[in-house]
């Protein structure tokens, strides 16, 4: 009798094992080509909300964990489309400021990294010269912890434009 009741435990530790699974970690990416602009130009005010409007309706019920961007303007717009894809809430954990190639400050597409969960660290890097070849732009890194588990993502750019 004591062995039948140490297989029902042992069945029942492992069946409570392979349910204890951490959950999926979603994560998407997307290049939102220009944005908010959706081309070099610049926009009125209005249309680029409505272009930010409209990318928080494609990610809503998407609701991923992390959001890995590309050509994204700057941490400004970064935040307000996050604060966009409201009820849920992200944190802009990194958005680049590569600056181009013979124009002067930042550039206006840079890659970009926000999630539910605030991250642990981030940065960004521009690419390294090295024999003669210079590519432009760069990476973003985040790490996170979700669920207990230690996460890192990145997301690069280099397509000269």
């Amino acid at each position: 009798m004591r062995g039948f009741y140490r297989t029902i435990i042992s069945l029942v530790a492992v069946l409570l094992a392979t349910t204890a699974v951490a959950s999926p970690i979603r994560v998407t990416t997307w290049n939102l080509e220009w944005f908010p602009n959706g081309k070099p130009k610049e926009l009125p005010a209005a249309e680029q909300q409505q272009r930010i409007a409209a990318a928080a309706d494609v990610l809503r019920p998407l609701n991923p964990d992390i959001i890995l961007l590309q050509e994204v303007r700057d941490y400004e717009v970064c935040a307000r489309l996050a604060e966009a894809i409201a009820p849920r809430t992200y944190h802009v954990a990194i958005c680049s400021a590569f600056r181009e190639p013979f124009t002067p400050g930042i550039g206006k597409q840079q890659v970009a990294i926000l999630a539910k969960t605030p991250a642990q660290a981030a940065w960004s890097e521009t690419w390294k010269s090295m024999g003669g070849v210079d590519p432009p732009r760069g990476f973003a890194f985040a790490w996170y912890k979700i669920n207990g588990i230690d996460l890192g993502v990145t997301r690069s750019i280099s397509k000269a434009t």
